[in-house]
């Protein structure tokens, strides 16, 4: 049953990384077309279809931890366990869901509608670079609220064959960011997008670094609590 786990885990994860191939192509191609004047981003084409499969990869990553694998003492779903501390586990369950609201919409509902006002219906060509609000803050605060509302999910569910492969999602995301910069903002905004890189950093700031830290805490925390641990 663990390989089991472990195999449709490793599995979704490939899967996810593969749908950045439609991604990359949106881009490429997409950009190519649209500076050659042959592509029309008012109507709906192909490279726009594409260009949401990323939103496809994030749905991915929230099935996974649901998916059956063995999981940390403190979760979810062992509110009701006898043989988990309720109060313990209480107060581990009110803080991850209180900031998967947090990300959820201080750096996701707030940054994307901040981003739609210049990228609706032009996500190769965005009508301006954006640098205030949440982006005067890092770079790339979608990516950031979603990478740490992920990890919240995962830790939330106590998914610990998910969190192995946690990794790899972040890398996911840094290639998206590498394809959105190099076929879009470095070509339409690139002397403002390089003094605005300057001063901002990509993804992590003072705030962000805090929070890294604090789920570096609730993982240790967790690999203590949990006397058995199947990998």
């Amino acid at each position: 049953m663990i390989y089991f786990s472990w195999a449709t885990q490793i599995i979704l994860a490939i899967i996810s990384f593969l749908w950045l191939i439609p991604y990359y192509i949106a881009f490429k191609v997409g950009n190519r077309k649209y500076m050659s004047k042959t592509l029309d981003l008012s109507c709906n084409n192909r490279y726009t279809l594409m260009y949401y499969s990323g939103f496809f990869i994030s749905i991915l990553w929230y099935i996974m931890p649901f998916l059956n694998q063995p999981r940390f003492k403190l979760n979810i779903f062992s509110l009701f366990d006898i043989k988990v501390i309720l109060l313990e586990n209480v107060l581990y369950n009110i803080i991850l869901i209180a900031l998967i609201g947090y990300f959820m919409s201080v750096w996701g509902t707030k940054v994307v509608n901040c981003n739609l006002q210049a990228t609706k219906d032009r996500f190769l060509h965005p009508s301006k670079l954006i640098t205030e609000g949440p982006y005067k803050k890092v770079r790339n605060p979608m990516i950031m609220g979603d990478l740490f509302c992920h990890l919240s999910f995962i830790l939330l569910l106590g998914a610990i064959h998910t969190l192995c492969l946690y990794i790899i999602y972040i890398c996911i995301n840094l290639v998206i960011v590498y394809i959105e910069n190099k076929y879009s903002l470095c070509i339409h905004f690139k002397k403002e997008y390089e003094e605005y890189a300057k001063k901002t950093p990509a993804y992590m700031n003072q705030e962000l670094w805090l929070f890294a830290i604090f789920y570096l805490v609730i993982i240790v925390i967790n690999i203590c609590l949990t006397t058995t641990i199947y990998i």
